[in-house]
């Protein structure tokens, strides 16, 4: 059996270090507190917003999967709510990074 760390966790851990490094985070949407999937929405202000949903690639590893780049509030709110329709057990989080330095903490794949 694998053993995850609970959603909930990461969430708090991710939390602290974007606040750490002078990134305003929050928490959009909660989800399931123990395997409930992650949105992360990085709002660079006049750049847009890149949207990335967190994934397992096929070795079982963590990835970013690349959703939009560039879109507008409306546009990261509709692709948002779409996500949400299918999977209310997934987290949303926004992370506010005016300085264009964010990095997730695992590999992005883009489509």
């Amino acid at each position: 059996m694998l053993d995850r760390l609970k959603t909930s966790l990461w969430v708090e851990a991710h939390i602290r270090q974007c606040f750490i490094a002078d990134r305003p985070a929050f928490v959009v949407a909660r989800g399931d507190a123990d395997r409930g999937g992650v949105l992360l929405k990085i709002d660079q202000f006049d750049a847009g917003n890149k949207l990335y949903e967190r994934s397992m690639d096929f070795d079982g590893n963590v990835v970013w999967r690349q959703l939009a780049v560039g879109v507008t509030d409306e546009d990261a709110a509709k692709h948002i709510a779409k996500k949400r329709t299918f999977d209310e057990d997934m987290w949303v989080l926004e992370i506010e990074d005016l300085r264009q330095s964010y990095i997730p903490d695992a590999p992005v794949l883009t489509d």
